[in-house]
């Protein structure tokens, strides 16, 4: 690796321009995507429009994007001429000023997300068509797409209709009702990046219902929507030890995935426990640390199951698959099951806990909630790209941090012309 001295860091650095770099990803690499926001659904009353709905959604993306984490100081940050000067290129407008964060949110609830998910469709699609992600797939096959849920906000006063409620207790022995919005992922593992190729809330209908939606009926929808949106693309899926059942084996087996899941002991205990007594008798694995045992019956399925035992810690990876399993494949396979946790860090931590903030309650509109959610999926997406992609990031050894700093700078404080932009190869390890 190519190290730079202080001086070249310092030149490098002040050539820099990052808000160039993520207009040139977004033009070159999806190139529709500005035209799709301004062809979303618009309910307003469009003799009282001020802002265009590609404004609207633009501003919002380059807010999540520079680490804005709240719509206030989104506000308060873009209230630049530099700012929306840089706005209007962007959206090929004149602008006098940039739309308030209410307005943003009114609009937000007014917007379908099945829309914005059909942008995020449109993204990926793209990626995969242009053979970015070819040397990410499992056995030069199968995308590898990762299933979990998270939770958002969370408040003891009920923000909307369709919260999840759970009793619970404080430190002093009070019991409390607290409600939450909670969203089941999938992701396209690729490398370092995990791409949102499907989001699904699990969520209350209304007030009135006796039973709550939980995170096994939610995969159930968004496998049913991911087959609908992409039904001819290899799948196999990751997901840990809730999903070790046999309805989501029926669903993989419908829909001709594949899939790898952690199995835990008190899940199947029954076919846990024949694994168990097999592999002791017959490991079919000739290599120190790894067990297989092949063709075992579960429910009239034969399923595979594989186990690493840590050599210097106490911790085992146990998972069912119906991957075909020898010798030569049991490290890589083993290796694609530990992978779940992919969406953990590289998905749900840095949109919890980094860039994103995933967990601010944007808006208390359950309509505006789920918007918000996708396009920090967009958001999300772009971001990758770049930090994994750009030459020049790579060559500054730049933090996430220091890129949204640097982006947001630029954006709020310097114009610069986006008219004519040298278009970008971006290359990952």
């Amino acid at each position: 690796m190519f190290f730079l001295n202080r001086q070249e860091r310092r030149n490098k650095k002040k050539e820099l321009n990052i808000l160039s770099e993520i207009i040139t990803i977004m033009r070159q690499y999806f190139p529709e995507l500005i035209d799709k926001f301004e062809g979303l659904t618009d309910t307003r009353n469009q003799s009282y429009v001020k802002y265009q709905m590609k404004v609207i959604f633009i501003v919002r993306l380059m807010a999540l994007m520079c680490e804005i984490k709240s719509m206030h100081e989104l506000t308060r940050e873009f209230n630049t001429e530099e700012t929306i000067k840089n706005i209007a290129q962007i959206c090929g407008l004149e602008l006098d000023e940039i739309p308030h964060c209410d307005t943003i949110n009114d609009v937000f609830e007014e917007t379908n997300p099945e829309e914005i998910e059909k942008i995020i469709k449109y993204m990926i699609n793209r990626m995969i068509r242009s053979k970015m992600l070819e040397k990410y797939k499992i056995r030069d096959k199968y995308y590898h797409i990762v299933f979990d849920g998270t939770g958002l906000a969370t408040s003891r006063k009920k923000y909307n209709k369709n919260c999840l409620v759970k009793n619970k207790t404080d430190k002093n022995g009070n019991e409390y009702q607290e409600y939450s919005t909670y969203v089941l992922e999938a992701k396209l593992v690729a490398g370092d990046m995990v791409f949102s190729i499907g989001s699904e809330f699990v969520e209350n209908e209304d007030e009135s219902v006796s039973k709550q939606d939980c995170e096994l009926n939610a995969f159930k929808r968004l496998a049913a929507k991911i087959k609908e949106e992409y039904p001819k693309l290899k799948i196999i899926i990751g997901a840990d030890g809730l999903y070790a059942t046999k309805s989501v084996i029926d669903i993989c087996k419908k829909n001709g995935w594949k899939y790898i899941i952690r199995l835990k002991e008190g899940r199947i205990p029954t076919l846990y426990k024949e694994f168990e007594t097999v592999v002791e008798k017959n490991n079919e694995s000739n290599k120190a640390n790894y067990e297989y045992v092949t063709n075992l019956d579960y429910q009239k399925e034969k399923v595979n199951i594989i186990r690493y035992r840590e050599p210097e810690e106490s911790r085992e990876f146990v998972y069912i698959t119906d991957l075909p399993i020898s010798n030569k494949n049991i490290e890589t396979t083993i290796n694609t099951g530990r992978r779940r946790w992919k969406i953990e860090n590289e998905g749900f931590n840095v949109q919890k806990n980094g860039t994103f903030d995933i967990g601010h309650l944007y808006s208390k509109n359950s309509t505006a909630i789920k918007v918000h959610y996708l396009i920090i999926q967009i958001a999300h997406i772009i971001r990758q790209l770049l930090e994994n992609g750009s030459k020049s990031i790579k060559e500054l050894n730049l933090k996430i941090k220091e890129i949204s700093q640097e982006l947001k700078s630029t954006l709020i404080s310097t114009f610069t012309n986006l008219t004519q932009l040298k278009k970008v190869q971006l290359r990952f390890e």
